[in-house]
């Protein structure tokens, strides 16, 4: 088990990991592994209950924050993808799609295959 990290230790990581974004006033440190009370100053609707070891590990406890990060890795993804791949963006024919339920029941390879084949040369 590691040495015990006192509230002024916790304080510097947090500060360094995360800047101003987070609000330290009010909390009770008690232990690494103890919740404490923290505010966000970008979205300080309500208080977050978190560990100070959960807090440092993750994004930091912000349920909003959070959501507005995965937004933006999703709009970078897909920016990504329409750079990578502008041939397909392009071309007016819609992409060749798989029939949906009819896959399911399929009982075997060639059943598949076959309607694979049919919804290709529909779409062509």
């Amino acid at each position: 088990m590691g040495s015990p990290i006192s509230c002024e230790t916790f304080l510097e990581r947090a500060r360094a990991r995360f800047g101003d974004r987070y609000d330290y006033g009010g909390i009770v440190y008690k232990s690494y592994k103890t919740p404490i009370a923290i505010h966000c100053r970008l979205h300080p609707v309500k208080l977050i209950a978190i560990t100070p070891e959960k807090h440092l590990q993750t994004t930091g406890g912000c349920k909003f924050c959070l959501r507005q990060s995965r937004i933006r890795m999703l709009e970078r993804e897909l920016q990504r993808d329409a750079v990578d791949r502008p041939d397909r963006l392009a071309s007016s024919s819609p992409a060749p799609t798989l029939p949906g339920p009819a896959i399911l029941e399929a009982s075997s390879a060639a059943q598949l295959t076959e309607r694979v084949r049919q919804s290709a040369s529909r779409t062509d």
